[in-house]
């Protein structure tokens, strides 16, 4: 692990602009928790594939998150199957107190897909979408530049953290330590020290220096180009046909 979700490539999501892959996200976050139509939820998930396909996203990345995606979802459909035994009436299977309906073998599917659904769509970004791209694309939305960079280390915390403790982990097994939870402390500590030298090293070069009434602004600011106002185009009918689809009960 690197100590981050990016992975670089120069595929067409990528080149896209941060302001439209997280629109796109949430809607396909709001689509997928409205609607609980199972065919709509295996479409989706199938779409979010092929543009990480298309997009030249390794496959074995893609791999582990399903390495962790799979036994979650697997838990859920477990924990439901064996908590929703009184729901629906057309038993499939019983076995004593426990009966499977068809009922809630379809309340597990669409949970399942739900959950699928909703964190490919958090990585369809977080996989394509560099610190430099978050930043701009979150001052792109009007947020202050230093709130922008604060956002933008805090989306990758979660993989700093598991890389700086398998760090800290081989560095005590070298020492002949005891590694697992002894190498928890030495991973905070590490995060904090870590934090510390970015910030000054922020402050050297400029950062937070009084500048009047001027305001401090990115390199490359946010723009939008004839592709991502289409792409977002195709969002807006996706989520309007949906919508309508909703509303007549689909």
């Amino acid at each position: 692990m690197n100590g981050q979700f990016y992975l670089p490539a120069t595929g067409w999501l990528h080149a896209l602009d941060t302001r439209i892959k997280l629109c796109m996200t949430l809607v396909v976050v709001v689509l997928c928790s409205v609607w609980g139509n199972w065919m709509f939820l295996a479409a989706m998930l199938v779409v979010m594939h092929v543009m990480l396909l298309t997009d030249h996203v390794p496959a074995r990345h893609v791999g582990r998150l399903w390495a962790v995606l799979g036994p979650l979802c697997a838990l859920v459909a477990v924990i439901m199957l064996l908590s929703m035994n009184a729901y629906g009436t057309g038993v499939l299977w019983q076995l004593g107190w426990w009966r499977v309906t068809s009922q809630t073998l379809m309340m597990c599917l669409v949970v399942v897909l739900r959950i699928a659904d909703i964190v490919l769509a958090l990585f369809l970004t977080l996989f394509t979408t560099s610190h430099a791209d978050w930043v701009r694309g979150l001052t792109g939305l009007h947020l202050p530049l230093t709130a922008a960079r604060r956002m933008a280390r805090a989306v990758n915390v979660v993989p700093q953290w598991f890389a700086v403790f398998r760090e800290r982990r081989l560095m005590r097994a070298s020492r002949g330590a005891g590694g697992g939870f002894a190498a928890f402390g030495d991973t905070w500590a590490a995060l904090r020290l870590r934090e510390r030298r970015a910030s000054v090293a922020a402050l050297t070069r400029g950062a937070q220096m009084h500048t009047g009434s001027a305001k401090p602004t990115v390199m490359r600011p946010a723009h939008m180009r004839l592709a991502d106002w289409l792409v977002l185009l195709i969002v807006v009918l996706v989520a309007a046909g949906v919508a309508a689809m909703v509303a007549l009960g689909w």
